[in-house]
């Protein structure tokens, strides 16, 4: 490591021989200049210097006067001045207006005052150094961020714990018509779907990153991305979030289910005709020996498992045309408790001995819904969660109302949702980790799909290390569904792990 270099100034030669001699012995490359005028020509041919240790009173130049020129030379050098007792308050105005790091009275106690005033003096000037590189360094970041993100094809939107957006790059403001957006609160200034969003991510719990997507007018669909920021692991209410244009998505989405709805259509008959002469072959099988008879039960639970999934297939088509759907006012706690009650004693709750814990919040509300459609989410709800079930597990169901809207979530004791798995979760043709549990995956799309057609969101949350649930809210009968804080028309999915 080079050496720290000292510039000493002092008139009385004696003392100047003792300073630099005593910090030369520490370690330090010294030079000396006797007044101002030479310590200058010293400081413009000999330099950088990392400390100037000068007395005040100098000749030909005063030491004020050094100090003023010295750090006008260079202003990362310390400056450390040395006066008599009667002028310490000269000492300390020198060090307020002038900028001197610290001042030694004369005549020093130890010559260990001035050791140990220099060293001080080069950990501060070290530290400046750092902290200046550590600056240039995050501006520099900050400036390719900057560029970046006013680059990017993303709609990239920010906002601080106070609710005031932060940061709007040029895609953020043609995707909101305006360029007036930094400053302005999040809830007045986004467009309702991302102020819904926003709020509804803010109020379901823990605040973790989500990936959810929303209905655009002209019939276009959106992709949210929204993480929190700060917060140091507790709730934070600033975030960033990014929206990207997945349209063409969607379209090709729904070409891959007209394609897959056309081949169901042409092998359900021949599903069924299958069905027919395996059931026909299972009771002949009984009298054959059990071993056939088991082998045949098996391809009969396979082929119905086939046709119930061709079944919920041509379902969600229905759902998403919105074929027959009439909307009402539908008691929820008589839907829910109808619909535990048919399920319980059919599989798979019954084969595999679950429990259900229901918790009903009381005067639970209506729901403006269509009763068909409710009954059908409900089961797939509930479906979901036993198939993801391990045998003698634990449902979770639970509903309560919250900003005029109301809330039901259902839990199970299965794997974790992976995070990969989010931004495909909802897909029709998705296949998750769960593909071999009966479809379970297929339950998402169809739950999805009725959510939307009723005007509600879905959301897909973890349970930690084990377990996940699926939490729906429904506009709540007589709410203006204009006038209040509904949710976004189409939300597809959000996860907190």
């Amino acid at each position: 490591m080079e050496q720290e270099k000292i510039l000493v100034v002092d008139d009385d030669e004696g003392l100047r021989y003792l300073m630099v001699t005593y910090l030369q012995r520490r370690g330090y490359t010294v030079e000396s200049a006797r007044d101002g005028l030479d310590a200058l020509q010293v400081l413009q041919t000999d330099g950088p210097f990392t400390v100037l240790v000068t007395d005040l009173m100098l000749p030909n130049m005063s030491g004020f006067q050094l100090l003023r020129e010295a750090r006008r030379l260079d202003p990362r050098m310390e400056v450390i001045v040395i006066t008599a007792v009667a002028t310490v308050k000269s000492a300390i105005a020198a060090m307020r207006e002038d900028g001197a790091f610290d001042y030694l009275t004369k005549p020093l106690e130890t010559i260990g005052e001035l050791s140990m005033a220099v060293a001080r003096a080069i950990t501060y000037r070290n530290l400046q150094l750092e902290r200046e590189a550590l600056q240039a360094q995050l501006s520099a970041e900050a400036e390719r961020l900057q560029l970046l993100i006013a680059n990017i094809g993303d709609a990239i939107l920010s906002a601080d714990a106070t609710g005031a957006l932060t940061v709007a790059n040029p895609a953020a403001n043609r995707l909101l018509g305006r360029d007036d957006l930094v400053g302005s609160d999040a809830q007045a200034a986004l467009p309702r779907p991302l102020a819904t969003v926003v709020a509804n991510w803010q109020a379901v719990g823990e605040q973790r990153p989500a990936v959810v997507e929303v209905a655009w007018p002209a019939g276009s669909t959106q992709m949210v991305s929204l993480t929190p920021m700060g917060g140091n692991g507790g709730r934070s209410h600033a975030w960033v979030m990014a929206v990207r244009d997945i349209t063409h998505l969607k379209q090709l989405d729904e070409l891959k289910m007209r394609i897959l709805t056309e081949m169901i259509g042409k092998i359900q008959l021949p599903l069924a005709q299958a069905m027919a002469t395996l059931t026909e072959l299972d009771g002949a099988a009984a009298d054959n020996g059990q071993r056939a008879a088991e082998v045949v039960h098996r391809l009969v639970d396979e082929w119905r498992r086939i046709q119930d999934w061709t079944g919920d297939m041509l379902a969600l088509v229905r759902y998403e045309s919105s074929s027959g759907i009439k909307t009402t006012e539908v008691d929820l706690t008589a839907v829910l408790s109808e619909t535990l009650r048919s399920l319980s004693e059919g599989p798979p709750l019954r084969a595999k001995e679950l429990k259900v814990n229901l918790n009903l919040s009381p005067d639970l509300p209506a729901v403006y819904t269509d009763a068909s459609l409710l009954r059908k989410l409900l089961q797939g709800l509930i479906s979901r969660a036993a198939l993801r079930s391990q045998r003698g597990g634990e449902l979770r169901v639970s509903a309560s109302a919250s900003n005029g809207h109301v809330w039901i979530e259902v839990g199970d004791e299965g794997p974790p949702v992976q995070e990969s798995d989010l931004p495909r979760i909802f897909e029709k043709s998705f296949v998750g980790p769960n593909a071999g549990s009966g479809g379970a995956d297929l339950e998402l799309a169809l739950i999805k799909a009725i959510v939307d057609k009723a005007g509600g969101q879905v959301w897909v949350c973890g349970q930690g290390s084990l377990g996940s649930a699926v939490a729906i809210c429904l506009p709540r009968a007589g709410e203006d569904r204009e006038s209040s804080s509904p949710p976004a028309p189409h939300f597809a999915q959000m996860r907190l792990s």
